[in-house]
């Protein structure tokens, strides 16, 4: 009896342990579906960037190559810098040197000791001068088998014109590689805000078009809805279609346009391609945010600082060749030891060692260099008024740039108040006729053509926005103040 009522227990508990085995799988598959899901998640929306105009063009200088290779080139004038200190330090250098003679060189020396005892025996009148007979040249040998050498020199500019001045021009390369590089900067930003601005006016376009698609369709539908049930011609329906195919077609074309501004636009700010980006921002927006200060301050304008930049290193180049015709002190100095092999090629060599110790000071005076110095003063005197000359050109240039970028601005706005005005007219055409069409007192000819006019006034007005952007990036450029903010 009992053993019925475990079987019947057990029976009874079979389907719920199948049950329970069967959720707690489901729950470990559900589990492991999640957790691997996650990393996935995360990349794709690592993947993913949204940026503004600010951030856009903050990466843009920070990812750029040229606006990194104009920083390096900042370093590597600083490095030229040390490089001219570094010259007019102490120079230490340590030297060693072994010399095995396997076979000693000769010298021949005239016998010179005969003839001073046989001169001593004549002027004392013991030997006859008749008597005298000079020896012959003996063969010798100067040198040890081996020798070994160590020394420390030291050179040190004492007095050198050109050091000084070398110096201080290179002080000033410095300050050219930083005006480039803000130069470089500035041409970025023009770039990348052209790049974000047509880009965003672009997606405006296709959403625009998406609208006017999504309402065409409609208007499609629901005329070929009438012409089935007789209320609606087959030319109705023909030229709501034709128009509809004619959005499609605008609305790829757009979209293939976007993808190769947003290509243009990743690779001007150095981002990969692969990687997603999103655009943040209206255009009206942008607009609110232009600078109102229309003066120029050519002081801003890198142009005419690199420019004075350069006149002071051609000042300087003069100088350079001034300072050719002072004289130059150097001093050096050295401290060696030598040791010899006395007889074998190395005995004895280390053993003893001989100190030697000497310094010189070399001085060199400029006499005549057959005017070449002084060609080359005239040389750059020469460039100085050129420079002059390019400066003035260059500040006529400029001021000519404002006034003109300002003319622009003026005629751009005109036109965006303008295509405003065609905006608000052909959306209330539209508005009426598309009214009028579903009470039937309007032709499917006059909705189209009223969609058409809609859309494009919407259109032209915001490529108008784009131009009024231009425009002030324009002249933002001329009045040196475009900004990474």
């Amino acid at each position: 009896m009992n053993h019925n009522k475990t079987l019947l227990a057990s029976v009874d508990e079979r389907p719920y342990t199948r049950k329970l085995r069967r959720f707690r799988k489901l729950f470990q598959l559900a589990v492991l579906t999640v957790f691997f899901s996650i990393p996935a998640a995360i990349s794709l929306a690592q993947d993913a960037v949204t940026m503004n105009l600010d951030q856009v063009v903050q990466y843009a200088l920070a990812n750029s190559a040229e606006v990194k290779n104009s920083l390096l080139d900042i370093q590597n004038s600083k490095q030229e810098v040390k490089s001219i200190v570094a010259s007019g330090l102490p120079q230490l250098n340590a030297n060693g040197n072994f010399t095995h003679n396997v076979q000693i060189a000769s010298m021949q020396l005239p016998d010179f000791i005969s003839p001073a005892v046989y001169g001593v025996l004549i002027n004392e009148g013991l030997l006859p001068q008749d008597r005298f007979r000079a020896g012959t040249p003996q063969t010798v040998q100067f040198g040890a088998p081996s020798s070994l050498t160590g020394s420390i020199t030291l050179n040190q500019l004492v007095f050198d014109g050109t050091y000084f001045l070398g110096l201080k021009a290179a002080k000033e390369y410095v300050q050219l590689s930083e005006l480039i590089s803000k130069n470089t900067e500035a041409a970025i930003i023009e770039t990348v805000k052209k790049a974000f601005y047509g880009a965003l006016i672009t997606q405006k376009n296709m959403h625009l078009v998406d609208e006017s698609l999504t309402q065409i369709t409609k208007s499609y539908s629901e005329t070929m809805e009438l012409q089935k049930a007789g209320y609606a011609e087959q030319l109705d329906v023909d030229r709501l279609l034709l128009s509809k195919k004619t959005l499609e077609t605008r609305a790829n074309n757009l979209k293939m346009q976007n993808e190769i501004m947003m290509q243009l636009l990743k690779v001007t700010i150095g981002m990969k391609l692969d990687r997603k980006l999103v655009l943040e921002g209206k255009v009206e927006d942008y607009l609110l945010q232009q600078n109102k200060n229309q003066d120029l301050n050519l002081t801003n304008r890198t142009e005419f600082n690199v420019l004075k930049q350069q006149m002071v290193m051609d000042s300087l180049n003069i100088k350079r060749y001034k300072v050719g015709y002072l004289p130059t002190l150097t001093l050096s100095a050295t401290v060696q030891r030598n040791s010899f092999a006395s007889s074998a090629p190395f005995h004895d060599l280390g053993k003893t060692w001989n100190p030697g110790t000497n310094y010189a000071f070399n001085l060199s005076i400029p006499i005549f260099d057959g005017f070449y110095k002084q060609a080359k003063i005239s040389q750059a005197k020469i460039q100085i008024e050129k420079d002059k000359n390019m400066l003035d050109q260059l500040t006529n240039n400029l001021m000519f740039q404002v006034e003109q970028a300002k003319l622009n601005l003026k005629m751009q706005e005109k036109n965006v108040e303008i295509q405003t005005s065609s905006r608000e007219l052909a959306n209330s055409i539209y508005n009426t006729t598309l009214k009028k069409f579903n009470e039937g007192l309007a032709t499917s000819f006059e909705l189209v053509q009223a969609e058409a006019d809609k859309t494009n006034t919407e259109i032209e007005y915001f490529n108008a926005l784009y131009q009024q952007l231009l425009a002030q990036i324009e002249l933002d450029k001329s009045l040196g103040q475009l900004k990474s903010k």
